[in-house]
C-alpha cells in the first residue's frame, strides 16, 4: 500500500510538472506573440505574415498538432538545448551557453521576426532548463507555445 500512494504521489507530481511547463510555454508564447505583433517589426519585415500565414495554416489540425506543436519541439530542443546548450555549458557556463544556443536556435528559423522571438523563448527555455536540470522541460515549454500560438493563430 505504501509503494502505491508512494507512485500516485510521484505520478501526480510529474503530471502537475507536465501541465506547469505546458502553461509557462503557453503564457509566454502567447504573450511574447503577441508584443511582437504589435511591434514595428511585422511593418519592418511584411513579406514574414504571409508566408508564414501560407506554410503553416496549410495543413490540417492533426497534422498541425503532430508536426508543429510536438515533433518539431522534441527535436530542435534536442539539438539546441539537450547537445548545444549542454556543450557549451561544459566549456563556458550557463550565459554564453544561453546566448549561443537561442541565437542560434533564432537563426535557425530563417527570418528575422521568428529571430527574435525564437531567441527570447530560447533563452526563457534555457533558464528554466538550468533551473530544472530535466531534459523534458525544454521540450513540453517548447511544445506548449507552439501549440497556443499555432492553435491562436489558427482559429483567431
Amino acid at each position: 500500500m505504501f509503494s502505491y500512494r508512494k507512485n500516485m504521489k510521484n505520478y501526480l507530481h510529474d503530471t502537475i510538472d507536465i501541465l506547469k511547463y505546458l502553461l509557462i510555454g503557453a503564457v509566454c508564447g502567447l504573450g511574447l506573440n503577441y508584443v511582437i505583433l504589435h511591434s514595428p517589426l511585422p511593418k519592418i519585415f511584411p513579406a514574414y505574415t504571409d508566408r508564414i500565414s501560407s506554410a503553416a495554416f496549410s495543413v490540417n489540425i492533426i497534422y498541425g498538432i503532430l508536426l508543429y506543436c510536438i515533433a518539431a519541439p522534441i527535436i530542435e530542443e534536442l539539438v539546441f538545448r539537450i547537445f548545444i546548450y549542454n556543450t557549451v555549458y561544459r566549456f563556458l557556463g550557463f550565459l554564453p551557453a544561453a546566448l549561443i544556443s537561442s541565437l542560434l536556435f533564432g537563426a535557425f528559423h530563417m527570418n528575422m521576426i521568428q529571430f527574435v522571438y525564437a531567441s527570447i523563448m530560447g533563452m526563457l527555455i534555457c533558464v528554466m532548463y538550468h533551473s530544472d536540470h530535466r531534459t523534458p522541460v525544454p521540450m513540453l515549454i517548447h511544445c506548449g507555445a507552439n501549440l497556443a500560438v499555432w492553435l491562436s493563430s489558427a482559429f483567431l
